[in-house]
């Protein structure tokens, strides 16, 4: 009995075996190139739907169309088009921009999003003293830059005002202005560090000294609040700069206050943007300015803009550092959801600051799974015990010596001194280098060459990334060929054009058309005047349709509207019983009178249908390529591998 049943298991097993079918399982072949199943279904998968229509293109229908596709693109590849030059570049440009998302730690970068989501919820205001110090600083500078700093704020918190403290000290020009008030701002706004840092403040709290690019700040978080949002106004400018008289000023403020006085009245606010605002970029477009939020404009008008409750409520005068200005509210919309913003977030993110900590993140997970590991005694830089400093190795100072010893191995390779050194002597004033710009450079070389490496692999790591490139080139390719053997071909190639014109001109016959007119009489009476007039200017005097009409017609009563143009048929029902249905013209009591001549069908001349001619004969060359394409290569589709996605 167990042999029985273990035979039928065996049986049953086998049968599922020769039946069973895998994914790579080829489901086309052309000459020696082979699709397997899953390379269709993806591609299926990705375009069956048509986007004008959303209908799914059956697998049948799609299978010849993707045949045809794949017949091009070989054709292209044996024609080596592939590689030229600008294909290269153009396709490299391409795989540049598509690898960005998996040269960063995914983990981190949708903590960096979040975190950027949650952030553009509050607006925080702060202010700041800056004591500048360049990044690529020696020790000695960014410590007394550093001790200076601790210094300011040691001043504050003994009780100083920090607007006198900024003024006297902060390398920030603005400070003259604003005592080193930024005013309200959120996420995006300041350069990372130093937003962090403000965010992580308590309202009040003085920071100790946060280094960004431009130095060490010195920060007070003074305000936050629920983000208002963006709003979309226009104004109207007038302009008073710096140092205008008193007597000038004064004739600004009258001219405004004019200026809003009519506006109240109910005059067009974009026809006086127009005429006299003096803000040449936006007066054009009657004032408008884009969409803005916190700290995009100068605090005034910022507040001036948000105060506004409704659409189309106007503002009274408002005086800014730039002159005087009226705004009117066009909109205002409040933070959008995650999902509604995730996308810009993302984007933005991608080009800000942050994305190195994104960066640094998979550099330090792949020094893991590269198994990566620093020859200690080669470093190119070393601190002395004595004194503390940071050093250049000595041998690096010296171009005669020899670096060939051993920096770093990870995945399977050794990078060797020459490299790096290779490395430096990329960069301008590299004998000037100082040994902490040294430093930062060997692990920026480090980092650099962690991820070449991971760049290199991204198609075998990611199979996702290799079918987009893959797809991109492929493309690429099919467009470039397509515009060789039809497009442009088409365009360029007046004779063929010429023939095939010739050869189908049956296709491009202009319809029987109606050349005449229509006179809509309101009564029997007129009928009869009109059809006597007409037929009278039939042999002698011409009467025009304006005759007509100023015989017929009053401002109170219109007994007669005529019609005269070129008649297609179905255009108009009287004319189509007329001319083509042979019947009288009386309908509802209104009586109808046609007069003209019919049309005959006639051949378009190529000149007035050469657009359409051209996609014709596109159309032509481009079947008759395929099937030439056909003919050259050997197709075969695997019917037992297409019947298992059917």
């Amino acid at each position: 009995m167990k042999r029985i049943t273990y035979l039928l298991i065996l049986n049953l097993i086998l049968s599922i075996s020769t039946i069973a079918q895998d994914d790579n399982d080829v489901l086309i072949t052309i000459d020696n190139y082979q699709v397997t199943k899953d390379e269709f279904l993806r591609i299926y998968s990705k375009n069956k739907t048509n986007i004008s229509t959303g209908e799914i293109t059956s697998i049948d229908e799609y299978l010849k169309l993707f045949i045809n596709f794949k017949l091009k693109v070989i054709e292209a590849e044996k024609l080596r088009l592939d590689t030229f030059p600008d294909f290269k570049n153009e396709l490299n440009g391409y795989r540049n921009q598509l690898a960005r998302p998996y040269l960063t730690d995914n983990e981190t970068n949708e903590k960096l999003i979040q975190e950027a989501y949650d952030r553009l919820k509050t607006e925080v205001r702060a202010s700041h003293i800056l004591i500048g110090v360049k990044p690529e600083a020696g020790p000695e500078d960014t410590a007394y830059a550093y001790e200076k700093a601790v210094a300011l704020r040691n001043r504050i918190l003994s009780g100083e005002a920090f607007e006198n403290v900024a003024k006297g000290s902060s390398d920030d020009p603005s400070v003259k202005y604003n005592g080193g008030d930024l005013g309200f701002f959120t996420a995006f706004q300041m350069v990372y560090p130093f937003e962090s840092a403000v965010y992580k403040l308590k309202n009040d709290e003085v920071s100790m000294p946060v280094r960004t690019r431009f130095g060490y700040h010195v920060i007070k978080k003074t305000d936050s609040r629920v983000a208002r949002g963006e709003v979309k106004v226009a104004h109207i400018m007038l302009l008073t700069p710096a140092g205008i008289l008193p007597a000038d000023e004064q004739k600004k403020k009258s001219q405004i206050n004019d200026i809003y006085h009519r506006l109240k009245q109910g005059e067009n606010f974009a026809v006086l943007a127009k005429e006299f605002s003096e803000d040449k970029g936006t007066a054009k477009n009657g004032g408008e300015l884009p969409w803005f939020g916190a700290g995009r404009m100068v605090p005034e008008f910022e507040q001036a803009a948000f105060a506004l409750k409704t659409n189309d409520e106007l503002s009274q005068p408002v005086k800014t550092s730039f002159g005087w200005h009226i705004l009117k509210r066009i909109d205002r919309k409040e933070i959008g959801s995650f999902s509604e913003m995730e996308a810009e977030i993302k984007y933005k993110v991608g080009k800000d600051e942050r994305i190195l900590l994104a960066r640094k993140a998979l550099i330090e997970k792949l020094k893991i799974e590269y198994n990566f590991k620093v020859v200690e005694e080669n470093i190119p830089f070393y601190t002395d015990a004595t004194d503390n400093k940071l050093y250049i190795n000595q041998k690096y100072l010296n171009p005669e010596s020899d670096f060939n010893e051993p920096l770093f191995s990870f995945y399977n390779q050794v990078v060797k001194e020459k490299e790096y050194v290779d490395y430096i002597n990329k960069f301008k004033g590299k004998n000037n280098l100082t040994p902490e710009i040294y430093k930062s450079l060997f692990f920026e070389f480090i980092e650099n060459k962690i991820l070449e490496t991971e760049n290199s692999r991204l198609e075998s790591k990611y199979p996702e990334f290799r079918y987009l490139i893959n797809e991109y080139h492929d493309g690429m390719l099919l467009f470039e060929l397509t515009d060789d053997m039809v497009w442009s071909k088409a365009v360029n190639d007046s004779a063929g054009l010429s023939d095939f014109y010739n050869q189908n001109k049956e296709n491009y016959m202009s319809d029987e058309k109606f050349d005449g007119t229509v006179y809509y009489c309101s009564n029997e009476n007129v009928y009869k005047k009109v059809s006597k007039t007409i037929s009278k200017s039939t042999f002698g005097t011409k009467v025009t349709n304006d005759d007509l009409l100023n015989q017929f017609n009053t401002d109170s009563n219109i007994q007669l509207r005529i019609e005269s143009k070129l008649f297609n048929k179905g255009e108009n029902e009287y004319v189509d019983n007329k001319i083509w249905n042979g019947k009288n013209n009386i309908e509802n009591g209104n009586l109808v009178l046609v007069k003209g001549e019919k049309i005959k069908k006639s051949y378009k001349p190529l000149d007035e249908i050469k657009g359409v001619v051209i996609s014709d004969y596109q159309n032509f060359i481009e079947k008759e390529w395929i099937h030439s394409l056909h003919s050259k290569y050997s197709v075969s589709i695997n019917n037992q591998v297409l019947s298992t996605i059917k």
